[in-house]
């Protein structure tokens, strides 16, 4: 198997994960604001498609999936959080920050090329997805540092572990700590990197992966 680019891991990964140790050490989320703010294209890259529904490109939020044999543990983890932490923004936020760490961007744990999201529409993305299986993600690395391409398999999933560790994801950040539910669980997708390229203005689209 060919090795994960230093640049994906650094400036990708490793960055997401500096905003999660932030996080931890702040009093409460809103100290964070201009930092999610300046990051968001790290957080929310433009997810891009093509089939039936034309050409699409829309931003999801998007997170690491974790290993096969950790996946049931980390969705009793963010269960347990969950039914813990409900309504209760601090403590919340502070274990939902411990989670991350010790799973989602641990590098033992986690799957730095595997990306789940939600679908909040069965709309251009999902009827795209369906037909093709395939998605490229844009990311841009602030404030300007470059840029990665990443073209992935997608896939829509909705049911079963990885359907149940994304929306979870979801909860602890939007749900958990406010006590409340703005809308049910959606589809998940899965997005498996198999190509990365270098989009920054000095490489232009080289492949840096496989």
């Amino acid at each position: 198997m060919a090795t994960i680019p230093r640049l994906y891991l650094d400036e990708f990964f490793l960055r997401r994960r500096y905003l999660v140790e932030k996080m931890l050490k702040a009093k409460s989320i809103s100290e964070l604001e201009h930092e999610i703010a300046a990051n968001s294209t790290l957080l929310s890259p433009i997810v891009a498609t093509c089939g039936p529904a034309g050409p699409n490109a829309a931003p999801f939020m998007v997170s690491f999936l974790v290993k096969e044999e950790y996946l049931e543990e980390a969705i009793e983890k963010m269960e347990h959080i969950a039914s813990k932490y409900y309504g209760k923004p601090g403590p919340a936020y502070a274990a939902a920050a411990r989670f991350l760490l010790d799973y989602v961007y641990n590098l033992e744990k986690a799957e730095p090329l595997k990306l789940v999201s939600h679908l909040m529409s069965r709309g251009h993305t999902y009827t795209n997805i369906v037909a093709s299986g395939q998605a490229t993600l844009a990311i841009l690395i602030p404030p300007d540092r470059g840029a990665l391409e990443l073209r992935a398999e997608a896939r829509i999933i909705d049911e079963g572990p990885i359907y149940r560790y994304t929306n979870l994801l979801h909860d602890l950040m939007h749900v958990v700590p406010h006590g409340e539910r703005a809308h049910p669980w959606y589809p998940a997708i899965l997005f498996s990197v198999k190509e990365i390229y270098d989009n920054s203005y000095q490489s232009l689209g080289k492949r840096i992966y496989p």
